[in-house]
């Protein structure tokens, strides 16, 4: 049997169409179809709890990141946001996962330069490509050291260049896995030394830390973060930052690029993203939302307090850069003649 509303559309329907009565016509049928009525044929976003993917350990500075957002999020979405690491084959294990899974904004990834846009630009067996990810925000920038055990000589980069001619083919240098941007690092470092390092895979940042501290490997190209309280405790050596800019965190840290040492520029940044497909409303929503989170200044503070530069954009703003840091490694890649599979 029509409801009220049903009938009073069907007499409007019936009646005789003029200027006057089409603006009235048309007028009841948008407050028909937006009425709840037929709200329930959209349920509301989100009706249960949220997961956002780490493809790096617990401990380590995406992680830390990951539990930031997931905390906030939680507040503003009224459902739980829960942390999932899923770790190894340099974020690809991670990326391929949430590649996958369902397109309904319930699974994310703490993605970024290295796991979404470096590996499958450098790694030709890895099986996603930025086009399957919809970029929801940035979400912070991580400045790369030059970081090395304190066994090896020397203060600035050009007297650790000497030290690695002079002990080629004795040194390690740890990454986090096959087709990952601080591997890359590590053949770009032999290649324009013109000397063999041995390349050795890690899980993530805590896992090559607890190597290079014990002296098992000796070079790496880790986020600053993660290796500044190490080298404050004389645990390790930083010889500069990979940016062709200082980090406003560690002002006093040189570049790499002022101290002559040219060709060894990366970057690092976190970003959230989706499975390709995720509605548009979804995307637009968290979006909206972690760009808030990013804007408070207490939440600016915990995130900036890692070490990290907080950088608040649309998505848009990031599938661009996306996109452009995937054409970039893989420009690279073939200008060095570098193969990483």
């Amino acid at each position: 049997m029509p409801t009220v509303n049903e009938i009073d559309f069907i007499k409007v329907s019936a009646m005789k169409i003029t200027p006057v009565t089409r603006r009235k016509t048309i007028g009841l049928a948008v407050a028909y179809l937006a009425s709840p009525l037929t709200s329930f044929a959209a349920p509301s976003w989100p009706s249960k709890p949220v997961t956002i993917v780490s493809p790096y350990p617990a401990g380590g500075i995406t992680d830390i990141l990951c539990r930031i957002v997931a905390d906030e999020l939680s507040k503003v979405l009224g459902q739980s946001v829960v942390v999932d690491n899923r770790t190894g084959a340099s974020g690809s294990i991670a990326h391929t996962y949430v590649a996958k899974a369902p397109a309904d904004g319930y699974t994310l990834i703490m993605g970024g330069s290295a796991p979404t846009a470096a590996t499958p630009a450098l790694n030709k067996s890895v099986t996603y490509s930025p086009k399957d990810f919809e970029p929801i925000g940035y979400v912070a920038e991580l400045p790369i050291v030059l970081a090395a055990h304190p066994s090896v000589a020397g203060r600035t980069a050009s007297e650790f260049i000497v030290y690695v001619k002079a002990n080629s083919g004795k040194l390690n240098c740890g990454h986090h896995g096959n087709g990952s941007s601080n591997q890359f690092a590590c053949l770009s470092l032999a290649r324009m030394t013109g000397t063999q390092i041995t390349d050795i895979p890690y899980r993530g940042a805590p896992q090559v830390n607890t190597d290079l501290l014990s002296n098992r490997i000796q070079i790496y190209f880790g986020t600053l973060p993660t290796q500044l309280p190490l080298a404050k405790e004389g645990k390790l050596k930083i010889f500069g930052i990979t940016s062709p800019t200082r980090a406003s965190s560690a002002p006093d840290i040189p570049t790499l690029d002022e101290q002559g040492l040219t060709g060894l520029n990366f970057t690092s940044w976190n970003a959230l993203y989706a499975p390709a497909g995720t509605p548009r409303a979804v995307i637009q929503l968290l979006s909206k939302e972690l760009q808030k989170i990013l804007s408070n200044s207490e939440t600016r503070q915990r995130i900036e307090g890692t070490g990290c530069v907080t950088r608040p954009g649309t998505s848009e703003d990031l599938g661009k850069l996306t996109a452009m840091e995937f054409e970039t490694y893989k420009r690279l890649a073939a200008e060095s003649g570098i193969k990483m599979e």
